[in-house]
């Protein structure tokens, strides 16, 4: 009978080590709780989405797409948590590249159905991300945004070889380390990041929720109501009261005549 060799079982009591060691820093950090509660709003989106959006081959689509986003943000805060930062960051990009894709879908719906048939050579002629980066800066027509900067910094910080990469290996006043370990400047640039994610994940995929149904209406409200206050707290852009209320007018409460029990979804 085999087992799992004796120093994976070690390095697996490490990481729970480790983890346990970050629960106590979110504890005594509040802006790294914040971070995570934004992210844990989003992913309420994303399982809602699972739950109401199959009608049709693109839903399907976009529904499981929101499940890869989804289970990014929990592979990502069991890889920070556990003291893997820089793989943490590679799970990032690909929410950032999963999460323009299904934004280009909302720019023009037909590209749903013309992504779900496309072989290799469409694929990465009018969907790599580059590809995709282009149909959003045209759509917004204000010329080229941040999104190349941004991809190309998670690219070389995580997901290719690089020497800057090496940074994320290294605890603070130390050199490289091989495995897991703690750092809570690391896990605060980390957990900022995805912090900042969460927010383009969640109103990317929210605006495919049917918000005539109760639960997806409530869940798309406490999803909105923390991201305006997250947006005014870390990303300087405050929203006004008017903003608020009209949120709270728009998404707030049952459906009048609704028999859908409430609570379903996330609570606050």
């Amino acid at each position: 009978m085999t087992s799992v060799p004796a120093n994976l079982l070690l390095l697996h009591q490490g990481e729970e080590t480790l983890f346990a060691r970050t629960l106590k820093m979110v504890e005594f950090y509040p802006d790294l709780a914040d971070h995570l509660a934004i992210t844990e709003r989003a992913m309420d989106v994303l399982d809602m989405l699972r739950q109401h959006y199959q009608a049709d081959d693109d839903e399907r689509a976009i529904s499981h797409l929101g499940i890869r986003v989804f289970n990014g943000f929990a592979t990502a805060w069991k890889l920070m948590a556990s003291g893997y930062y820089q793989a943490a960051t590679l799970i990032l990009r690909d929410i950032i590249e999963t999460t323009n894709l299904v934004n280009a879908f909302h720019v023009d719906r037909s590209l749903v159905e013309k992504w779900r048939k496309a072989d290799r050579k469409i694929l990465k002629r009018d969907f790599a991300p580059a590809a995709v980066r282009k149909i959003l800066d045209e759509a917004a027509g204000l010329g080229k945004s941040r999104r190349e900067e941004i991809y190309i910094k998670f690219s070389t910080l995580a997901g290719h070889p690089t020497l800057d990469g090496f940074a994320m290996l290294r605890p603070k006043d130390m050199d490289a380390h091989i495995g897991p370990f703690s750092d809570l400047t690391a896990l605060r640039a980390v957990v900022e990041e995805m912090g900042m994610l969460a927010p383009q994940a969640g109103f990317a995929f929210s605006v495919y929720l049917d918000t005539s149904q109760d639960q997806c209406r409530q869940t798309a409200h406490y999803f909105m109501s923390g991201a305006m206050d997250y947006s005014g707290k870390y990303l300087g852009k405050p929203y006004s009261n008017e903003e608020r209320a009209e949120v709270d007018r728009l998404f707030a409460g049952p459906i009048p005549g609704s028999h859908i029990r409430r609570g379903g979804g996330s609570s606050p």
